[in-house]
């Protein structure tokens, strides 16, 4: 096998490789996800937010996200995934069994990871809509990941009798290339109508623009897994999963990895704002410190910049300033007297 191996394909072909891209983006998105999550709970301690189900599902989300990182890198060391399957045969042919175990594996893992994120953005939603309507498109999107999470688990135990299929050729599979194309559709789906939901409420506030477009700019922000899903899709129907299959698995193994982090990271950015608002404090109340140091000797600072300095140092706003504050607010979450499922629109006026 080795001579056929070495004269049908030529060496430039069989050193190509996959392997440092597939390792620096799983490095990339194992630093992300363990950043993202931990400034999500640094954000809440913050705020002084208590944990709930949502935080229950981010942890379990990143522990799956870690387990398909695992895989990859164990995938690309010990199973030649990145590698042409030639070359593996050539070199160390025992390693397409450990690829293959993989290919059972890395999709088990992923449909597991890329679902508790989505299900935490759902209970978000669920302690801020009120309408029935809104409401009940909510615990429909959730039976849908939750169906499409069991099915396609189940359909990856299926897909070969016998599994082994994978590593010795013998037994009967369905499309595998069906199955990883079609299997993310409805994650897409699902992600349209998450980012639509929270759109007709916002715009109903009677709020500033700038307002509005902040909290729309907070949902956006945690819908941005759709455009990986998409991303994800369009790359599974280019790529043959069945031809060169430690080749072509590497864009299957890669996208499962972004897919999976992009929601894990996106799904932690609704719970940034107190994070956000005590740097932001800090930063221009060193700022604000800093100039008056540098211009106290030349000119005193007028009483409306005495008051906006004051204003800034302690957060509180004028209407003037239009710097409204928003709470996403969630029984025993942030106060009593704010009934769940709510949107609070908080302003503070100082009076002089």
């Amino acid at each position: 096998m080795a001579d056929t191996t070495s004269t049908q394909y030529s060496t430039e072909y069989l050193n190509e490789t996959q392997q440092p891209m597939l390792i620096a983006v799983t490095t990339v998105f194992v630093v992300l996800e363990t950043v993202s999550l931990a400034l999500r709970f640094v954000s809440k301690r913050i705020g002084g937010i208590h944990l709930g189900w949502d935080d229950a599902l981010m942890v379990l989300g990143y522990v799956f996200c870690m387990g398909l990182n695992a895989s990859c890198y164990d995938d690309t060391i010990r199973g030649g995934l990145g590698l042409h399957k030639a070359q593996v045969e050539l070199t160390d042919p025992s390693k397409l069994i450990i690829w293959g175990h993989y290919i059972i594996v890395v999709p088990l893992v992923y449909f597991q990871g890329v679902n508790p994120p989505k299900l935490a953005i759902i209970y978000l939603y669920l302690h801020i809509f009120t309408s029935k309507r809104t409401r009940m498109l909510c615990y429909v999107v959730a039976a849908i990941l939750v169906g499409n999470w069991l099915g396609t688990t189940v359909a990856g135990f299926l897909a070969c009798r016998p599994l082994s299929y994978f590593w010795t050729h013998q037994g009967q599979c369905f499309n595998i290339n069906a199955f990883f194309r079609w299997s993310g559709l409805a994650n897409i789906i699902t992600d349209c109508i998450m980012l639509v939901l929270p759109m007709p409420m916002v715009w109903q506030l009677q709020a500033s623009l700038r307002l509005k477009s902040g909290i729309m700019l907070t949902f956006l922000l945690g819908s941005v897994g759709l455009f990986s899903s998409i991303f994800r899709f369009y790359e599974f129907f280019v790529t043959n999963a069945e031809v060169d299959e430690t080749w072509s698995g590497t864009t299957f193994v890669i996208w499962c990895v972004i897919e999976a982090g992009v929601y894990q990271i996106a799904a932690c950015f609704p719970s940034y704002r107190p994070l956000v608002k005590f740097i932001g404090r800090r930063v221009l109340k060193m700022t604000t410190r800093d100039s008056t140091a540098d211009h106290s000797s030349v000119q005193k600072p007028s009483r409306a910049l005495e008051r906006k300095q004051f204003r800034s140092l302690t957060g509180e706003v004028t209407a003037a300033d239009e710097e409204d504050g928003v709470g996403l607010v969630t029984l025993g979450n942030y106060r009593a007297d704010i009934e769940p499922g709510t949107i609070m629109v908080d302003r503070k006026f100082s009076v002089s």
